[in-house]
């Protein structure tokens, strides 16, 4: 991917200034690249939704310019008014993650300012879970009205709950598309195995808002398990910035002794010390999918529904658990391996997917370079 971490590095600084307008066509002729703005949850330092932003630049980069719409990580997200910002792409692209949320609609993601451009949604997925905010009616009116507006031109989402949700809830008139986790498609950098004992990943995350902090318990457990067993321990940070410096401070709580800790502002680092690994175990959506993709069974450590539709597509329901589950340590001692048919399959989804996403923004806004 040569080029695509500088790249994705420009694209998501945030600048004090504003960004410029569009750049006009050079005095040659020559036609300019057509804007796309992005919109999602940029600049925190998530890991996966990072890793979004890869995607885009991996099937967009070369013939769109690339843009994140809020340029500020905290409220109000933007410096100037979003009508103004929107007025300077040609079309906007909506997602990944779990963004569509029924309780309440952040300005960053179905702002009603956007339908003044061609927008299309991918990747996004509908957060239900045990402890989730009620649904307000408001909201899910609001978000209709996006859903049904002639300006939003696809609806792509991971799962099929999500697709569910958004037919049940916000009836929109286009299909709903239903493709695996667009970060499965990336292409992931070569990471051979260092020599020495096989390497297991563990990965846990800070979480807000809890009256007891996480107990570890059990997942010190299987860490030493794997240790009497001859395998390292890696305790791998995935996050960058504000979201990386939160984790890193929780990792504290994981006391396994000889534990290497990997932290880095790097996501290609990142991702790379993921392939390292021969076996993983994740509080994190896209640890495990990234581990998958790279063919090392992951034990998945909070199963929401986003861990729970993944892993069964692929076959690897038997690695779902939980941190704090019994348990966990056997699910390990038992994983099944992953079926690397299963992972060219869904590559071959997402990536179908992907294209016939850049082949429809491409047509909307009169691109017409050749695939």
């Amino acid at each position: 991917m040569p080029g695509i971490i500088d790249r994705i590095k420009a694209l998501v600084s945030r600048r004090a200034e504003a960004p410029t307008s569009v750049t006009p066509a050079p005095a040659t002729g020559a036609p300019r690249k057509p804007v796309l703005g992005l919109a999602g949850f940029f600049g925190a330092g998530n890991y996966g939704d990072e890793l979004f932003l890869e995607v885009f630049e991996q099937y967009f980069g070369d013939e769109f310019e690339l843009r994140v719409l809020a340029d500020k990580t905290s409220q109000p997200y933007y410096s100037r008014p979003v009508a103004e910002i929107v007025n300077e792409v040609d079309a906007i692209l909506i997602g990944g993650g779990d963004i569509l949320q029924p309780w309440g609609r952040d300005p960053r993601y179905f702002n009603p300012a956007f339908l003044k451009k061609p927008c299309f949604v991918v990747g996004i997925g509908v957060p239900q879970y045990r402890n989730a905010k009620p649904a307000r009616p408001e909201v899910i009116e609001r978000h209709k009205a996006f859903f049904r507006n002639a300006n939003l031109k696809r609806i792509g989402v991971r799962d099929d709950q999500a697709a569910k949700w958004i037919r049940e809830h916000l009836e929109p008139e286009l299909p709903v598309l239903v493709a695996p986790d667009i970060v499965c498609t990336l292409d992931l950098p070569d990471a051979p195995k260092p020599a020495g004992a096989p390497i297991l990943g563990v990965v846990t995350r800070f979480r807000p808002n809890r009256e007891v902090p996480d107990d570890y318990t059990q997942v010190k457990r299987l860490a030493e398990t794997a240790q009497q067993q001859g395998w390292r321990i890696r305790h791998l940070i995935l996050g960058t910035a504000e979201v990386g410096r939160r984790d890193a401070s929780n990792a504290a709580d994981l006391d396994v002794p000889g534990k290497e800790v990997f932290y880095s502002e790097d996501l290609q680092e990142i991702t790379r010390a993921i392939g390292e690994c021969s076996a993983f175990a994740s509080m994190k959506f896209h640890g495990s999918v990234v581990a998958t993709m790279y063919g090392i069974p992951s034990v998945v450590m909070i199963a929401t529904n986003k861990n729970v539709n993944f892993m069964k597509r692929i076959g690897l329901s038997a690695l779902l658990s939980q941190f704090d589950a019994p348990d966990l340590t056997e699910k390990w001692l038992n994983r099944p391996e992953v079926d690397l048919a299963d992972v060219k399959r869904i590559r071959a989804e997402s990536d179908a997917h992907m294209r016939e996403l850049v082949a429809e923004v491409k047509a909307t806004v009169g691109q017409t370079t050749a695939a």
